[in-house]
């Protein structure tokens, strides 16, 4: 298991809603579309259930995009942003083993669950920003 296969499924999980017209697996504020999205890994930790299982915790930030330009006031970009949020929230809430993950035969999905949401500025205000926190569990025997 490793960040890099937990982090194309959440990326790939994310280019499958069709409110996000853009997914990225690095910073930008580069994008084609809007609102976007991007995927960046934070850390991982991990505790000793037993003497033969290890539980690993991967953590990565969703960080969707929304900027305030032309027509679309703050008020209106920020009013996305929430509804977005809700949306990936959702997404991850329903599918909480992250169907279609091929992980090796000594680990086992526990789940996913989106954690804190924060949403903001960025920019200069050119940006409504939501940051999303996942934690991923992985049982791992050892």
């Amino acid at each position: 298991m490793s960040f890099v296969t937990l982090k194309a499924q959440i990326k790939s999980k994310l280019e499958s809603l069709d409110d996000i017209q853009e997914v990225a697996n690095y910073p930008s504020q580069d994008f084609q579309g809007y609102p976007a999205a991007m995927v960046r890994s934070n850390g991982n930790s991990s505790d000793y259930e037993t003497t033969c299982d290890n539980q690993e915790i991967y953590s990565f930030s969703i960080i969707l995009l929304q900027p305030i330009k032309g027509t679309m006031s703050e008020e209106k970009a920020r009013t996305v942003m929430e509804e977005l949020c809700d949306t990936v929230r959702d997404a991850f809430d329903s599918d909480e083993f992250l169907s279609g993950i091929s992980l090796p035969a000594d680990r086992v999905m526990i789940g996913i669950r989106p954690t804190v949401s924060e949403i903001g500025q960025e920019d200069e205000g050119k940006f409504i920003v939501a940051d999303i926190e996942i934690a991923c569990r992985v049982q791992k025997t050892i």
